[in-house]
């Protein structure tokens, strides 16, 4: 009866622990660094990676210069965040599961972006 119990407990944990929505997170790596924007060009991050949803922080410190910023769904359907991410700004994106960042960049200039993702 004691054996059963503690396998009753065990598998419980498992399946629990199999369940944290950040397991597939792993697959994103690092949780931190620099983006950059070609000039007048654009960059998708994340793409083509199988992953939970998440939350990433994009950090704009140019004092001149802002970008267009959009989620990806994991069908291809763009969303648009408006505004998006101004000049001295921070912006929170929500990443839906398997979707990606795309950022469009109108600047003459290769256009920086500091990343941040929550977990």
């Amino acid at each position: 009866m004691k054996n059963l119990i503690s396998t009753v407990i065990i598998f419980a944990t498992m399946l629990i622990s199999s369940c944290n929505s950040n397991k597939n997170l792993v697959s994103i790596q690092p949780k931190n660094g620099i983006l950059e924007i070609p000039t007048k060009g654009e960059l998708r991050v994340w793409n083509n990676i199988e992953h939970a949803s998440f939350k990433v922080t994009l950090t704009n410190s140019s004092s001149t210069q802002s970008c267009e910023v959009y989620y990806v769904k994991s069908n291809g359907n763009e969303k648009w965040i408006n505004p998006s991410l101004l000049a001295n700004t921070s912006l929170t994106v929500s990443i839906p599961a398997n979707g990606h960042l795309f950022l469009k960049n109108f600047n003459d200039n290769v256009f920086k972006v500091n990343y941040k993702i929550k977990d």
